[in-house]
């Protein structure tokens, strides 16, 4: 399971602005991920980072979160 907090980091204090995530790769039960997914987006408005765009596609297997943000 990779580091939350690394992924936090990275959304707030990259270049990027466009990302594809595994939330899968991030929780144990794939079918929590809307708690994932509120959580981060509530540490980046507290970070100033506004979210563009936000896209979540799920299947039986994974989580994808497409996220567009501006910093």
């Amino acid at each position: 399971m990779k580091d939350k907090d690394l992924l936090i980091y990275e959304l707030i204090f990259s270049e990027r602005t466009i990302y594809k995530i595994d939330v899968s790769e991030y929780i144990l039960d794939i079918y929590e991920y809307e708690d994932f997914v509120l959580e981060i987006k509530f540490i980046l408005k507290k970070s100033k980072v506004s979210i563009i765009k936000s896209n979540v596609m799920v299947d039986s297997k994974t989580v994808m979160w497409e996220l567009k943000v501006k910093k």
